[in-house]
């Protein structure tokens, strides 16, 4: 079994070149999980006319493909990586999780039978486990007030077809849901982010090509990630923020949390830590798109496998 090259990939000798190379690894790890499959190098280009390297894999069961960076045909480790998520695609293929809705609750005293009640009614719902319900909470002791607890950042994440009826076993409960619109939802705070992409933009160095904010339920803070072509490749697959003192730029903001990464950086991440915040919440359509600011049409097409 081979993996074949396009006839327009063949028409571009370094990048038929490269691809070559890159097969030599490409190959063993299909050969390794199937010997029906077969697989198709092309060439296409994404919105600024760079390059991108197709690859097609299909068998009889299943399909799926990938676009590569010329320069992450260079990395065997990012190869792999990439590779065998595709492998595992075409085994078995990831479909779209239903969509999921946070339910944010008002910070109250409660008592330990109220924390009962709320468990026990919660316990009643028909198919639970398959709601992919998730509480989200920090309960703390109060020496002057030693019979109750006091709940704060409580929240229930749950499948959006389940929000009402958990919605409602909150509200039975005696619990309030919170009505103030999260940071990011309120317009000078949105268009105030956008201000400072455009300026990062304009600073001429580390020019973002994407900005996206998630964990867009904070209501102190700003997760804002940049994804520059310039910025340094570091390699490691790590997705960390920088924290800053939000001062005057974003109103209402407390801390602005920065993430600069490369685009093989990004893609690198994603092999390596898929279940990291900002691939639950792209997975879950619950993402800003600050720039472009088309609803993540352009990210979803230069990152077409990180939403999956």
């Amino acid at each position: 079994m081979s993996v074949q090259i396009s006839p327009t990939l063949e028409a571009n000798q370094p990048l038929a070149d490269r691809v070559r190379r890159a097969n030599r690894v490409v190959e063993p790890l299909l050969r390794q999980h199937s010997q029906t499959a077969s697989g198709l190098w092309d060439l296409t280009r994404d919105e600024h006319n760079r390059d991108l390297l197709n690859l097609a894999i299909s068998d009889p069961w299943g399909a799926a493909s990938a676009s590569f960076a010329p320069q992450e045909l260079e990395n065997d480790q990012i190869l792999h990586g990439r590779v065998y998520h595709l492998i595992g695609e075409v085994i078995n293929p990831t479909r779209r999780g239903p969509e999921r809705e946070r339910i944010d609750i008002r910070d109250a005293f409660v008592s330990t039978q109220q924390l009962e009640q709320f468990r026990m009614q919660l316990g009643q719902l028909p198919d639970l486990p398959g709601s992919g319900l998730q509480l989200h909470n920090q309960v703390r002791f109060v020496p002057n007030r030693p019979d109750l607890f006091l709940l704060t950042d409580f929240a229930v994440e749950v499948d959006r077809n389940r929000a009402d009826e958990v919605r409602r076993v909150i509200q039975d409960s005696g619990f309030l849901l919170r009505e103030d619109v999260p940071l990011l939802g309120q317009p000078d705070v949105r268009q105030a982010v956008k201000g400072l992409v455009e300026q990062h933009r304009n600073e001429g160095q580390a020019v973002p090509s994407f900005a996206v904010c998630f964990r867009v339920y904070e209501r102190e803070i700003i997760h804002l990630l940049e994804v520059a072509d310039d910025v340094e490749e570091m390699g490691d697959g790590s997705l960390e923020g920088v924290g800053f003192n939000a001062g005057r730029s974003v109103p209402g903001a407390r801390t602005l949390v920065i993430y600069l990464t490369h685009p093989n950086d990004l893609r690198l991440a994603f092999v390596r830590q898929p279940d990291h915040v900002f691939f639950r919440d792209l997975r879950n359509r619950r993402c800003d798109f600050i720039y472009p600011d088309d609803g993540g049409q352009a990210f979803e097409e230069a990152f077409p496998d990180l939403s999956r």
